[in-house]
């Protein structure tokens, strides 16, 4: 007879996005081997704006998960993008439509740039070389990127590009608008638990 796992003993991933507005050039630590992993640090006094937000993993996000652990030759790449839009879909810039699981692409997407950095994270959230179930992915923004009134964000990747709509989205998120211009950076870092 076969068994069944109830919800309850399986645990879903999880997100959580931090997104800074800022001055100044963070600064790169390196961790482990591969040049991109490691964590970037912004000086408290350069942040102008910040957001601390929960995000949806998005119902694709378990199809993306599962042709990437299937037997025999590997497919498509890792989440390697990160993209911000502009729709608000019914709602407004203040209040755009809340996100939802069958989203499959930002209603209007205004820029898609590679991950900058990635990093375990342990138990207590310190960037770690050893590997574990949390990963920590950054995006930088410079002054002439991204510039617009952002309210959406995904992350993207199995044979994702930088063309808009390419790969599986993995997660996305609507908040109140960020209006960002040429004045400012934006780094965004994703954290998600698997």
């Amino acid at each position: 007879m076969q068994k069944v796992l109830s919800d309850s003993i399986l645990s879903a991933p999880k997100g959580f996005i931090s997104a800074f507005m800022h001055s100044g050039s963070p600064k790169f630590v390196q961790i482990g081997e591969d040049p991109k992993q490691g964590y970037f640090v912004l000086p408290k006094e350069e942040i102008s704006q910040e957001m601390h937000i929960k995000n949806l993993i998005v119902a694709k996000a378990s199809v993306f998960m599962a042709k990437r652990m299937r037997p025999g030759a590997s497919w498509g790449d890792g989440i390697n993008y990160l993209e911000l839009g502009t729709g608000v879909g019914t709602g407004t810039t203040q209040a755009p439509q809340a996100e939802s699981s069958g989203q499959t692409a930002l209603r209007v997407p205004l820029i898609r740039k590679a991950i900058d950095s990635w990093t375990y994270l342990d138990v207590n959230s310190v960037p770690t070389a050893t590997e574990t179930n949390v990963i920590q992915l950054t995006t930088l923004f410079a002054e002439e990127e991204a510039n617009g009134a952002i309210v959406e964000m995904a992350l993207s990747g199995g044979g994702a590009t930088v063309a808009v709509g390419s790969g599986f989205m993995f997660n996305y998120k609507t908040f109140p608008v960020w209006n960002k211009d040429n004045s400012l950076k934006l780094t965004v870092i994703w954290k998600i638990t698997l």
